[in-house]
């Protein structure tokens, strides 16, 4: 048998246990913060883009499934879907009447990764032209224009000026000079 104290010892650790499962266990709501869409580099071009498209619209982050949408029926429509469902673009940038220009990305890395070569590849189909700019030196804002708007040298001579080819990848490639400042070389 119990005695009483021993009775006493029980019920508190029991009642000690259920009152630490209460305060520390039980299911807490979600909690939330505000995220930064931007950051850094990315924010830096995206006011870069908007300068140097002025007659544009610009939105970054932009839901692949958004933009193109896959054809067929059935399983393999769902297939199609999956494989786009969650991919995101850097930014897509729209005229005035909402038409797809071009999607912009911004690349971070020396080369995309399967991912975003899986992404081009969904774009090309749909006749999206992407064009590419490097994180580590981005170009300027008459540079933006012109690649976006420039015609390429493989395009076909059905299309008018300032028109792309369905689907074409156009990197941009910053130009080096040959030049550098040798003034204060013998110093």
């Amino acid at each position: 048998m119990m005695s009483e104290m021993d009775a006493i010892v029980f019920f508190g650790i029991v009642f000690g246990g259920l009152l630490l499962w209460f305060i520390f266990g039980r299911d807490k709501p979600a909690r939330y913060r505000t995220k930064n869409l931007l950051t850094g580099r990315e924010r830096d071009f995206f006011y870069r883009l908007r300068r140097a498209l002025p007659d544009c619209l610009i939105f970054p982050r932009m839901p692949l499934s958004a933009l193109i949408e896959p054809t067929g029926v059935g399983s393999a429509r769902q297939a199609a879907h999956a494989m786009i469902d969650g991919l995101k673009v850097g930014y897509a940038v729209f005229d005035m009447g909402m038409r797809l220009v071009a999607v912009v990305e911004l690349d971070h890395g020396v080369r995309p990764s399967r991912r975003a070569t899986a992404r081009d590849t969904y774009l090309a189909g749909a006749g999206i032209q992407v064009v590419r700019f490097p994180a580590r030196r981005l170009p300027s804002e008459t540079n933006i224009h012109a690649t976006i708007y420039s015609r390429p040298a493989s395009a076909g001579k059905g299309l008018p000026s300032g028109s792309h080819a369905q689907g074409e990848l156009i990197e941009y490639v910053p130009q080096r000079s040959p030049w550098r400042n040798t003034a204060n070389v013998h110093k």
